[in-house]
């Protein structure tokens, strides 16, 4: 078992000579026969341990068992306890969700602080099994149905190898101690009815069912290789980037064929689930402005294209300031400085504001525009709404949304970018003059 784990990890380059590796460790069988593992293979390690408060006085044994092996091995602790439940209730998710989330968080934290290569799970044979069918129970795609892999995202799984009872056998041998998790048994969860009760009615079927699971998965990843090989090359004729975003003409969309497949498959890197390809698909052929949301980005018709952005860099940005020594440090204006009127002509570009500053009333703020903004536009002398203004120029709905507003109060002085309010400008009056760059 200590050679296959050893050729395992070399094979499929979990494992270097100089790694650093965080376990992460239950005090169930499976972890503990990886850290036994990894104690008698000389690889430089530490133990992560979660307490998710959940069974009370077994999860705090569970948590003093794991501290006294590391203890006992001279190897570095870990441990982190968590309010499960309250962070499950606020996020309305699953406990079990909670508890994922928690986890990779915190590991995702340790690698970064400790500087971690890598954190290692315990996930066997069957737990693969176990995860296929539950993937195909509720209904997947392809790559649902490829199992886990051994290296992904920072988390290494060395066990994969190795079935349940083949952990069991070793740990009998080599008397490695375990704590039991009451929970496993408990079928009110999807993973321990599957394990209980679905797979054994399975084996009586086809008792070498766990080995034909693993060459379906081996199968079926293979084909996963093909259809992404195929779907990047595709895509890269398709889409064209722009920063973190993406654009593609629908002419070329809609000639794809087959039609339908293709269209799950290009978008679901962009975060679309299957139930959703009819609706990207109606995307196509509805009116500019018409989006739609996936996991990870939404999608934009805008004339000819669809635009894909990601979610996060929606978010609504307001920046309130106090003073010019803030703007100054903020980031978003690449020069601030007062000058006093002269002979000198003022710069013109619409990325240069010169405003007067005896009219500026701080704290300014920075924000998206909204509907309803209005502003009155240099040169003029009505106020005009900053969505008509932008449709005058002819701004692409994709840039619309980008635009920022400099305001004194409420009154916008600069549309960003753009033009400032012509209230704002200079005149013969103005005896200091705030020149602003993006």
């Amino acid at each position: 078992m200590l050679v296959r784990f050893q050729e395992y990890a070399r094979e499929n380059r979990l494992l270097s000579s100089n790694s650093r590796i965080l376990l992460a460790v239950s005090g169930g069988i499976d972890s503990m026969v990886m850290s036994w593992l990894f104690r008698e293979s000389g690889i430089d390690h530490a133990i992560a341990h979660c307490n998710f408060s959940l069974r009370k006085e077994e999860s705090d044994r569970d948590e003093e068992f794991v501290a006294s092996w590391a203890a006992s091995n001279n190897i570095h602790f870990h441990s982190n306890r968590f309010d499960t439940l309250s962070y499950a209730a606020t996020r309305k998710i699953s406990v079990q969700m909670a508890a994922r989330e928690l986890r990779y968080d915190w590991f995702n934290s340790l690698l970064r602080s400790e500087g971690y290569d890598s954190v290692a799970v315990a996930h066997n044979l069957n737990d693969n099994a176990e995860t296929f069918l539950i993937n195909f129970i509720r209904g997947t795609g392809l790559s649902g149905l490829t199992g886990m892999k051994q290296h992904a995202g920072g988390v290494i799984r060395p066990l994969l190898f190795a079935s349940r009872s083949e952990i069991a056998a070793l740990a009998a041998e080599k008397n490695i101690e375990y704590r039991e998790d009451s929970s496993n048994t408990q079928l009110k969860y999807t993973r321990n009815r599957i394990r209980h009760k679905i797979i054994p009615e399975m084996e009586k079927v086809n008792p070498g069912l766990l080995a034909s699971i693993t060459d379906t998965i081996d199968h079926l990843s293979s084909s996963q290789e093909i259809v992404d090989t195929s779907v990047t090359l595709l895509s890269n004729d398709l889409f064209r980037q722009k920063g973190d975003s993406a654009e593609a003409d629908i002419d070329k969309l809609s000639a794809l064929n087959p039609f339908v497949p293709y269209m799950f498959e290009i978008f679901r890197r962009y975060g679309l689930s299957p139930k959703q390809t009819p609706e990207v698909i109606a995307l196509l052929s509805t009116e500019t402005g018409r989006y739609m949301y996936t996991s990870t980005h939404r999608l934009l018709k805008d004339r000819g294209k669809i635009i894909i952005t990601p979610r996060e860099s929606e978010a609504q940005a307001e920046q309130s300031f106090n003073s010019i020594d803030e703007m100054q440090i903020s980031g978003l204006f690449s020069e601030l400085r007062i000058t006093e009127p002269s002979d000198e002509a003022l710069p013109v570009s619409p990325l240069i504001a010169s405003l007067d500053l005896d009219l500026v009333s701080f704290p300014l703020t920075v924000r998206h525009w909204e509907p309803g903004d209005r502003f009155m536009p240099l040169g003029m002398k009505k106020m005009k709404k900053i969505s008509d203004f932008l449709i005058d120029l002819k701004v692409p709905v994709s840039e619309k949304e980008k635009v920022l507003l400099l305001l004194s109060g409420s009154d916008v002085m600069w549309v960003l970018g753009y033009r400032i309010d012509d209230r704002f400008r200079i005149t013969d009056r103005t005896s200091k003059i705030l020149v602003i760059t993006v």
